[in-house]
């Protein structure tokens, strides 16, 4: 048996003896893409003679057996190759498997407003075994970006504005999709590598005017992070450029910050026609020039298909001499070595036995309706909520409140469906409308426009076909508070559209309001890909408020007098001063998912108590921008205690709507008891406690927050950072211990030679329930300064909740 077929060779030995067996062209077969979408690869893949690395499939299936099975015929065609390499498939998964029959959990930004790692690696882990069960071994997720500007259109793929939430949830993710076995897990990839969610004008692939320590200590963080924690198996370089590179070519991102400063080991690879922008940008003059310059700066594996990393294109750059076949090969280890690692060589099929397990468990709608209740964040409450479900008449207005389509967010199946549908797949970055079948001679009649608005109509032949397949198993908010409210009157009126200038249906909006006892206004954005959307990849804003003429309609809906529950839907978080001044009760609800109607009606009703904390701050509009709790000492509000800061806003306040880690509930706690060690050392780390009590009368849960700030130090450092959290439970009149654990250089910061240091000095730690409700205040003293090693630091103070108080520190 031929070494690299023996399982039982050390991993060095099998790669090196399979590297030794390949020509030239196999060799560039693995570092090549090939998309498949549809029942049958052998048209698409036919041209792969010495085989492929990647595929990225795009099934036709209509359930997962389908979608096995494509798979597999993709697995077979491909292993009939001389060596048998099997492919890496792989797929997005950011909130769920994007295929037939997956569970689909809420947005990335949702996710992030739980506060909540263990609901995020179960998730993942769910999600592993669906990938697994129908033959994808890679994972296009998740989304590591830290956003700090939501005029970004891809906010809602990200875990927030903060590095240290961004990196606890990057690390669980990692951790629930690879598994502690990664023959029984998927790679995941973190992405976008690096800087992507802060850029000029919040505009998609463009510019991210970020300095080179900031990039290292904020946007590297969550990476570094599941790298170190969760050993990260790929990353995804972004479309953007820093200090004047971009980053798909840049050797000192891709290889001396993240191979040799960040220690990372896995594969990299491309975002879908990032080599192509080389020539776009005009810094290549053409893709052989782009190839060489991604290739040599570690760029791995270039995915869609193979527009740069051609073969005869690799193949004569290194017969002239303009590339050396050592760059070849480095990356070509690194492919083999996760094909190994993932166990391909000896099982390389989608292990559909694992059906029943993975796809037919009650328990995963359970765990994605755990997640929305868990994301739901109720911004503020002046006793209205919860409401009660002998109400007689309730007026539910707004477009989200009767839509299937409105439960679901970027990068799920039903927003892929419809982009497919509507035929503008080229909306997507690196797709085009050529890989889905389409006959140019049938009568297909493309989506008008709102009036007023660029944003174009649902098509209405994607709306059937998304509510014939997830209108069985996803209630809308307009059926679930039905089903919740069974006595009651419930009306329903649309009102308005997400865009547009159209008033018409305000009328009987506003009569529908005057007559009910309560309404709840379900109003925000509409997220996914394409024209029918008004957020998502490549639709950006320059007005972060509410879309075409929702911010008029609010107006007219409160004026008619009734109490009314304000629902925001959308994939940034509010911005409407009037809304938030005016009405009693707000919701922030982001993109829930399957069980989104049931989880508002749990909330609306009383039947879980809301505890979601925002993962980004509300401004009050773009001119706030960028706003964010961690900002330096001195920036935007930021400026407390300070005599000779001379910065304000001529006509409004430096003060956002809603903080960082804002979300009430329909309890009250306490928090007392705080306890500190007092010192360590640069190489230490410091415990600390505190009692948090539900003083309410019913059950509920909070997110304890640990805030920490650098009295002094010798760089210009944040007014106070995020360093831990913890969501607990409580039922009424509970009390525990919570107690967190951070190691000193979690605290580390690049000095002025840039040199990651940990300086000695006191530190001042808050907890409590945001980031501007901190009731305990302490410190601690850091004895000395050192030098460490950035990769092994610490990221976020890992937490443990007690019941006993003799374990508390003393």
């Amino acid at each position: 048996m031929e070494k690299y077929k023996d399982s039982s060779q050390p991993l060095e030995i099998r790669v090196e003896d399979l590297l030794s067996r390949m020509t030239l062209e196999d060799k560039i077969a693995q570092i090549q893409c090939m998309i498949a979408a549809g029942s049958d690869p052998a048209d698409t893949l036919a041209y792969f003679s010495n085989g492929i690395g990647e595929i990225g499939s795009f099934p036709s299936g209509s359930n997962a057996n389908e979608v096995a099975e494509e798979n597999k015929k993709i697995v077979d065609f491909i292993s009939k190759s001389e060596l048998g390499i099997p492919p890496i498939i792989h797929c997005e998964a950011i909130t769920g498997l994007s295929a037939a029959e997956a569970t689909i959990f809420p947005s990335a930004i949702g996710l992030g407003a739980t506060f909540n790692p263990e609901t995020v690696q179960k998730m993942a882990d769910i999600i592993r075994q669906q990938m697994l069960a129908v033959g994808y071994r890679r994972a296009l997720s998740p989304v590591m970006d830290v956003c700090r500007d939501p005029r970004w259109g891809r906010i809602g793929e990200t875990y927030g504005e903060d590095p240290t939430l961004a990196a606890a949830m990057s690390v669980a993710f990692t951790k629930g999709l690879q598994s502690d076995d990664l023959k029984n897990g998927i790679a995941a990839t973190g992405k976008h590598f690096l800087g992507y969610g802060f850029s000029e004008g919040g505009l998609n692939m463009t510019t991210n005017p970020i300095p080179s320590r900031e990039l290292r200590e904020v946007y590297a963080k969550p990476f570094q992070a599941a790298v170190t924690e969760g050993g990260l198996q790929s990353i995804m370089n972004s479309y953007g450029v820093i200090n004047g590179e971009m980053i798909v070519g840049s050797k000192h991102i891709l290889n001396d910050l993240l191979r040799d400063e960040m220690d990372f080991k896995g594969v990299l690879v491309s975002d879908y026609t990032s080599i192509e922008h080389l020539v776009d940008r005009h810094l290549e003059p053409d893709m052989v020039s782009a190839a060489i310059t991604a290739l040599n700066a570690g760029l791995d594996v270039e995915c869609p298909i193979p527009a740069g990393y051609r073969t005869d294109f690799l193949v004569e750059a290194i017969k002239s001499g303009a590339l050396d076949e050592a760059v070849i090969d480095r990356s070509v280890r690194r492919v083999l070595e996760t094909k190994f690692k993932l166990g391909l060589f000896e099982n390389p099929q989608p292990r559909i036995e694992m059906y029943d397990t993975a796809y037919g468990n009650p328990e995963n709608d359970q765990h994605s309706l755990k997640a929305a209740r868990e994301s739901t964040v109720l911004l503020k409450n002046e006793g209205l909520l919860p409401l009660s479900k002998d109400i007689k008449k309730i007026a539910v207005i707004g477009p989200h409140a009767n839509s299937v389509r409105m439960m679901f967010g970027g990068y799920t199946r039903p927003a892929g469906l419809e982009m497919m549908i509507g035929r503008t797949m080229g909306d997507m970055a690196g797709m085009s409308n050529e890989f889905v079948s389409i006959d140019e001679d049938d009568d297909f009649v493309p989506s008008e426009p709102f009036p007023g608005s660029n944003v174009l109509r649902e098509h209405p032949d994607a709306m059937a076909a998304i509510n014939a397949l997830y209108g069985p198993t996803t209630p809308t908010i307009l059926a679930s508070i039905k089903d919740r409210c069974p006595g009651a009157q419930v009306v329903y009126v649309k009102g308005c559209d997400i865009a547009g200038t159209d008033r018409s249906m305000f009328n009987e909006a506003i009569k529908a309001a005057k007559e009910a006892d309560v309404v709840i206004l379900t109003l925000g954005g509409k997220y996914g890909w394409g024209g029918t959307c008004t957020i998502g990849e490549g639709i950006d804003s320059d007005n972060i408020g509410l879309t075409g003429i929702q911010e008029e309609f609010a107006k007219e809906i409160f004026a008619a007098g009734t109490p009314a529950v304000m629902v925001h839907m959308d994939a940034r978080p509010l911005s409407s001063v009037f809304i938030s001044e005016k009405f009693p009760a707000i919701i922030e609800y982001w993109y829930p998912g399957i069980t989104g109607g049931r989880a508002l009606a749990d909330v609306l009703f009383g039947d879980y108590n809301p505890a979601g904390r925002l993962p980004a701050t509300c401004a009050r509009n773009e001119g706030q921008l960028p706003i964010f709790a961690g900002q330096s000492y001195g920036n935007s509000y930021h400026t407390e205690n300070t005599n000779n800061m001379l910065n304000k806003y001529l006509d409004s306040t430096k003060q956002p709507l809603f903080y960082f880690g804002h979300g009430l509930s329909y309890t009250k706690f306490e928090y007392s008891d705080l306890q500190v060690e007092s010192n360590t050392r640069a190489d230490g780390s410091v415990k600390l406690s505190c009692k948090v009590k539900n003083a309410g009368k019913i059950d509920g849960e909070e997110v304890v927050q640990l805030y920490v700030k650098d009295e002094i130090a010798s760089m210009i450092r944040p007014s106070k950072e995020l360093a831990g959290f913890s969501r607990i439970s409580l039922k009424a009149g509970e009390e525990k211990t919570v107690c967190f654990k951070m190691k000193a250089d979690q605290f580390a910061f690049l000095n002025k030679d840039m040199k990651w240091i940990v300086e000695e000095g006191d530190m001042t730690v808050w907890i409590g329930g945001s980031s501007v409700d901190l009731p305990l205040k302490g410190s601690f003293h850091i004895d000395n300064t050192a030098e460490i090693i950035a990769h092994k630091r610490g990221f976020f103070a890992k937490s443990e909740i007690l019941n006993r108080m003799e374990t508390q520190i003393t």
